[in-house]
């Protein structure tokens, strides 16, 4: 396996001293969807500047592809890394989308033919044919999240970092960008890191999950992360809606080895559980159910309780 994006011993301190990274290594494998979840403050953001080398820092060794980060000339950084913002407005700057997305390819001496190739192919994938005119901060919230995410596909990056990629869209918006995220790794094949609070958006857009508090806390399949209560509890993280359900169901005598953790998956759990059960499911209360339904609560609703 190619090794995309592989850290060792970075450690980084905010300028009044505090503690932002410390000691992180992970190593990320070309193609790979990884999501990054952590609370508030954990450094997230600032770890993801120093994929693409918008932070130097010399406690570390960041390599993108086998070649140190920090050796790497800055188009060749933004070819190899793109990084897509929470906030649109932090990208977007010049008077026309086109203009936003022939930034970068202009930045990287491309010609004018190529520039405005790119720029079509670019807008093409996240579905603003059409838009090169408008004004980008004229547009709705969701459009101006995909000029963003377009304005850093156009100069081809093999890696793509996305920070909490869904916040703030309708849901319309958000199946569509997650459905868009997906596309660009399952079918360009470009490597995806999210850093995202939105849990029930997860098990999509992750074959595995960092837990990031400062350090590298935890790392496992989406399965094995949610499934680690005092984890979460510890860290102020979240369960998908779908999982505490059926962990809730379990407490009814519901039996199933793996717990869905998407709408889709609940479909194809209780599918074949009613196939082999031969039409029904058998649910029932006992003596210790209510009890066990308010541990499972405890649990995963740790944050809403006010526990620490």
């Amino acid at each position: 396996m190619v090794e995309a994006i592989k850290v060792e011993d970075l450690n980084y301190s905010y300028s009044d001293g505090t503690k932002a990274l410390e000691d992180i290594g992970l190593t990320i494998y070309e193609g790979e969807k990884v999501v990054v979840v952590g609370p508030n403050g954990a450094g997230k953001t600032t770890f993801f500047l120093h994929l693409n080398g918008t932070i130097k820092n010399p406690q570390g060794d960041v390599r993108v592809f086998g070649k140190r980060i920090s050796d790497m000339k800055i188009e060749d950084r933004i070819h190899q890394v793109g990084v897509v913002f929470q906030d649109p407005d932090d990208q977007l700057f010049m008077p026309t989308v086109f203009d936003d997305v022939a930034f970068g390819p202009i930045n990287m001496g491309l010609d004018e033919e190529e520039v405005e190739k790119r720029v079509n192919k670019a807008l093409s994938k996240v579905g603003l044919e059409g838009f090169e005119k408008k004004v980008s901060h004229n547009l709705s919230y969701g459009q101006k999240k995909r000029v963003a995410l377009a304005a850093v596909l156009s100069m081809e990056p093999k890696v793509l970092v996305l920070d909490e990629p869904t916040a703030n869209l309708d849901p319309k918006s958000r199946a569509d960008f997650i459905s868009l995220i997906s596309d660009l790794n399952e079918r360009d094949g470009i490597t995806t890191i999210i850093a995202m609070h939105d849990v029930n958006a997860l098990p999509t857009l992750a074959d595995r999950v960092y837990v990031l508090n400062k350090r590298i806390v935890a790392e496992g399949s989406p399965r094995d992360i949610f499934s680690d209560w005092s984890l979460l509890k510890d860290n102020s993280l979240e369960a998908p809606d779908v999982f505490k359900l059926f962990k809730v169901l379990n407490c009814f005598g519901y039996s199933s080895d793996d717990l869905p953790l998407s709408f889709d998956e609940a479909v194809e759990v209780l599918t074949r559980t009613i196939e082999g059960t031969e039409g029904h499911i058998h649910l029932h209360i006992h003596e210790h159910t209510h009890k066990e339904i308010s541990h499972v609560m405890d649990s995963y609703n740790h944050h809403r309780n006010g526990k620490k």
